[in-house]
């Protein structure tokens, strides 16, 4: 079941985040309903303000497209200027605001304004009541991110929008817990440039790791010593006491400081987390490295942290250990399951367990599998060291930096469209994009932006995809005779079998798991009329069912449903990449706009005509040759296929006009004189590509390095 199609009509931009926003992804359609019925949608021009800092409470807001920056005005501390502007955080598609003066009825603690033209899903104070009463699992989805905020009001000024409470945890020892969180840390430093703090909460005497150790503590005076250990003897430590124990990485500039566990005293853990709450006002990541104790101050630490990540490795006894502190987790502490992470660390060089066995045994879904690291990386002089820093080309540093980017929520995402022969341009917006090393950290792909982005996704570079498809250039009859292999069906003139050879030979038998980037492929079930995404599986499978075409490739068959191509219900996959939290988004429109369609005619028409004059002024040889040519054209085009495609891809481009607004940025490159079918005009449509992403490459830059 999906909400109703007049819904959609009226409403796309609330159909849109309704069901894509992971804060409503999940809810019925009957509560997505009563959301609809209680909100509205409200546009904002770059430059207005939606409130002030001081303002009433007014409504509680959630990002649908654009941009919203989030900033307080500060009074310099000598009082000798007027106050500055201190930009907090930018909020994009999904993200929510005004929630906190909404339920509390206090003014507004910061300014929110639109940092480009903005539409916003707004719900008025009461309505917003209301709906927590009637929908009690987005009261209970919010209640977390509420108490966190709330606490952190009581305790200090407002100096950062939004903190990270991140535990990590191990259910026995030895399993690589302490260099985790370092090279975490210093990975979310590196990449998000944000205050990042490493909280060392240790039994006496101070764990050695952290003293002195490849992260190095450096003195305010400058000097490089061993930090002290706090003892928590009150919730907030007098303020020389903090200065003297948290010290600073000289190299990365994360802040590390050691705590002092106190398992029998009964009062420890308020004050831990009292300690904890005070720091969200500085940091905004707060790295908890606990010590692998059950008590009563480390369930209560687990429990008031934002993300929970519990390391292990393949040994069967951690395994099920691990095992047994997730299932006190979630019906003990009754954690969110979703918040809960495992990290796999590979220990030896040959594990004896597949990644099935491991799931087995912990029932549970492995989160990320850091890669095996060889002795010598892994310490210096007996210490830690700082992987991601001193050994970046390594594996285990990318595997770790992409856990920063998802934790630091800055992660980027492509979105490629459908639209036939015109996707090949994807190829040189991927060219653009690896030449200039903008980061790309996610993919969807529709229908032929879902080849090339599995294609991209599972090895291959842009110049390695741009040589195998310039075999086709100006070459119609290779191009055809790799895209039909006529066959009487009912449903299709071609049944793909080419295009799946075509594949094997650079993809073979590769899944989701095996790909460099994470990937998402979309498709329509149209049994059903749903939106399918894979994310498992092999990845031909995917992609053939997403670049069924009606009436030309025939659609695969899942569960019985017939399965069709993705740009039927998600033209460009947008949508796709914000149900997975993606902060920013490039999304590649390839499918032309109605003026770009009649452009493209009368290109085409000035074109025939010149061939026409030239074959003329040729001679009578030349002459025949354009008329047999031209009548044999006229013979077999408009044809049925020219119908039904050219139809629905007028009712993508409808679709994706209104999506695309989503996007941070928007790349249409669009090349005139060419047709759906025209896959043989490789060399000119990636040549558009680059072009497009060369134009926009500096609106690019200047999104990602917000």
């Amino acid at each position: 079941m999906g909400l109703p199609l007049d819904i959609f009509i009226k409403d796309p931009d609330k159909h849109f985040i309704l069901n894509y926003s992971p804060l409503f992804a999940k809810l019925s359609d009957f509560e997505k309903i009563l959301i609809i019925q209680k909100s509205k949608v409200v546009e904002y021009k770059k430059g207005d303000t939606v409130y002030k800092q001081g303002d009433p409470p007014s409504a509680f807001y959630c990002v649908i497209s654009g941009r919203i920056r989030i900033f307080a005005m500060r009074v310099p501390s000598d009082s000798s200027g007027s106050s500055e502007k201190e930009v907090l955080e930018y909020l994009n598609c999904g993200k929510y605001f005004g929630m906190i003066s909404v339920l509390t009825g206090e003014n507004h603690s910061v300014y929110a304004e639109a940092a480009n033209d903005t539409r916003i899903l707004e719900i008025t104070q009461e309505d917003f009541k209301f709906i927590l009463n009637k929908i009690p699992k987005l009261a209970i989805d919010l209640s977390q991110t509420l108490s966190r905020r709330l606490k952190k009001k009581d305790f200090i000024e407002k100096k950062i929008f939004e903190s990270n409470i991140i535990s990590v945890f191990s259910a026995g020892p030895m399993v690589g817990k302490t260099l985790y969180v370092i090279n975490l840390g210093l990975s979310l430093k590196k990449e998000t440039g944000r205050n990042v703090i490493l909280i060392n909460v240790t039994k006496m005497p101070v764990s050695s790791m952290y003293q002195d150790s490849g992260l190095t503590a450096k003195a305010p005076d400058g000097s490089l010593r061993a930090p002290p250990a706090i003892k928590l003897d009150a919730p907030l430590p007098p303020d020389e006491m903090l200065k003297d124990a948290i010290f600073h990485d000289p190299l990365s500039g994360a802040a590390i400081v050691n705590v002092v566990h106190e398992s029998a005293d009964a009062s420890y853990a308020g004050r831990l987390n009292a300690f904890l709450t005070y720091l969200t006002g500085s940091y905004h990541y707060i790295i908890v490295d606990l010590p692998d104790l059950m008590d009563d101050a480390i369930f209560s630490t687990l429990n008031q942290s934002d993300t929970i990540h519990v390391i292990t490795n393949y040994e069967k006894d951690n395994l099920r250990r691990a095992g047994a502190l997730l299932s006190d987790l979630l019906t003990k502490v009754k954690y969110p399951q979703s918040k809960i992470k495992i990290i796999l660390n590979q220990q030896e060089k040959s594990e004896k367990l597949s990644p099935e066995d491991v799931v087995n045994i912990l029932e549970y879904p492995v989160y990320a599998a850091l890669p095996f690291l060889e002795e010598r990386y892994r310490k210096a002089e007996g210490y830690p060291r700082r992987i991601v820093w001193e050994f970046p080309q390594l594996e285990y540093s990318r595997s770790m930096r992409r856990i920063a980017r998802e934790l630091g929520n800055i992660r980027v995402g492509l979105a490629l469209g459908g639209g036939a022969a015109f996707g090949l341009a994807h190829i040189g917006v991927i060219k653009v994009l690896e030449k200039e090393n903008i980061p790309v950290d996610a993919i969807a792909g529709t229908s032929m932006g879902a080849l090339i982005g599995a294609l991209w996704a599972s090895g291959l570079s842009a110049s390695a995809m741009e040589k195998i498809f310039l075999e086709y250039d100006n070459n119609r009859k290779k191009t055809y005779g790799l895209l039909l292999d006529l066959y009487l069906h009912k449903m299709s003139i071609a049944k793909g079998n080419k295009i799946r050879r075509f594949l094997a030979r650079y993809i073979a038998d590769k899944t989701f798991q095996d790909v460099r980037i994470p990937l998402r492929v979309v498709a329509c079930n149209i049994t059903k009329r749903q939106e399918v995404v894979y994310s498992s599986g092999r990845l031909i499978d995917a992609i053939m069912a997403s670049i069924a075409i009606p009436g030309v490739f025939a659609p695969s068959v899942k569960d019985g449903d017939l399965i069709i191509d993705g740009g039927i219900i998600e033209p460009v996959p947008i949508g796709t990449l914000v149900r997975q939290g993606i902060t920013k988004i490039i999304a590649v429109n390839v499918l032309p706009s109605p003026e770009a369609a009649q452009r493209s005619y009368e290109f085409s028409r000035r074109r025939k005509e010149a061939e026409r004059e030239s074959a003329n002024a040729g001679g009578i040889l030349a002459r025949a040759r354009y008329c047999l040519f031209d009548r044999a054209v006229r013979m077999v085009s408009p044809n049925i296929l020219d119908i039904i495609v050219n139809s629905i891809q007028a009712m993508e481009y409808a679709i994706a006009e209104s999506d695309c607004q989503k996007a941070d940025i928007l790349l249409s490159p669009i090349a005139e004189g060419v047709d759906w079918f025209d896959f043989f005009r490789v060399g000119t449509l990636i040549k558009k590509g680059e072009e497009e992403a060369g134009r926009m490459l500096s609106a690019v830059k200047s999104v990602l390095s917000e």
